[in-house]
């Protein structure tokens, strides 16, 4: 039995090693700038500060940690120093980070925009990271004429992948220490720009709805004011592309478009019906058309508001 024992103590003695020698770093983050935010390019730029304070005198951190949903990240300024038991290590980055775009509420969008800031020597067997929430900020001089800061948080995790990327000591997998800083953003101004995005499809679908005012006896240019409403909303569309990548989603640009186009396509239908009715001769018919020319834009008009209402206070709550 004593054999045994001593066994199995000999057994559990390096788990136990191993488990001392891992060393907690707390680790925080300053964010100093956050700008150029390029919706195409799926991506924005930081200016930000961190620094790791921990005990254990043989961890180096200089080229060690990376930003890994970066296009590129820069660091500059490393500087350790020894401050009673504790190691403080900081160094400034710049980074270009990756930022899928959420446009299908634009003007009216959030944005959770992430920074995943990872050991890339150490793993979790040797060390753990821990978020210096307290002093972890964004610099209050912030200042975007687009964009407000609703939340900020930095919370530690643990990244595992499938590979042990060649290390013997390992088998199956690897994990790595992490913290993630999630900066929540929201649009400033969206009522204006909503106006100016969509002026061109609510013009255009104005201009359709004159036809309603002219005789059928002009037939010509209540057809031309049509075509002309079609390419003034299809070149709205264009436009509004140009500053708003499309996205797989439907957006709320793209649902007013859809629907300034579906309208003067139903305009379309109806003078084209008024017309039938005033050519047949009959003076009875050519009342019900020039009836049905002002039901069609009272209706159309009050549908048209409606829907638009409702889709933009979907967008905006």
């Amino acid at each position: 039995m004593k054999n045994r024992f001593l066994l199995l103590l000999a057994a559990i003695f390096p788990f136990f090693t191993t488990v001392a020698q891992k060393d907690t770093c707390k680790v925080g983050i300053y964010i100093n700038s956050l700008y150029d935010f390029k919706i195409d390019e799926k991506s924005y730029m930081a200016d930000f500060w961190m620094w790791i304070n921990y005990r254990n005198d043989s961890l180096k951190f200089e080229n060690v940690v990376e930003v890994t949903n970066s296009k590129s990240a820069d660091f500059s300024h490393f500087a350790m120093e020894k401050k009673g038991a504790w190691n403080w290590a900081t160094q400034k980055c710049r980074a270009q980070l990756m930022h899928q775009w959420d446009v299908s509420k634009f003007p009216f969008d959030r944005q959770v925009l992430r920074m995943e800031i990872e050991d890339s020597q150490y793993d979790t067997s040797q060390v753990i990271y821990k978020a210096d929430e307290v002093n972890s900020k964004i610099d209050t001089s912030f200042n975007s004429s687009e964009w407000c800061i609703q939340e900020f948080s930095l919370k530690e995790a643990v990244k595992t992948y499938q590979t042990t990327y060649g290390n013997p000591t390992l088998s199956g997998e690897s994990s790595y220490p992490r913290v993630v800083a999630e900066i929540t953003i929201r649009r400033n101004n969206s009522w204006m720009k909503l106006m100016k995005m969509l002026t061109g499809a609510y013009v255009a679908f104005l201009i359709s709805c004159l036809v309603f005012f002219i005789s059928s006896e002009n037939q010509d240019s209540r057809f031309g004011l049509c075509v002309g409403g079609v390419f003034a909303a299809i070149g709205n569309k264009y436009i509004v592309e140009s500053i708003v990548p499309s996205s797989t989603s439907t957006t709320l640009m793209d649902s007013v478009h859809n629907l300034t186009l579906v309208f003067i396509l139903l305009i379309g239908v109806v003078i084209t019906i008024s017309l039938f009715l005033f050519e047949s001769g009959d003076e009875r018919k050519k009342r019900q058309s020039v009836r049905l020319d002002r039901a069609a834009f009272y209706t159309f008009m009050a549908l048209y508001v409606a829907i638009n209402c409702y889709l933009t206070w979907l967008a905006a709550r």
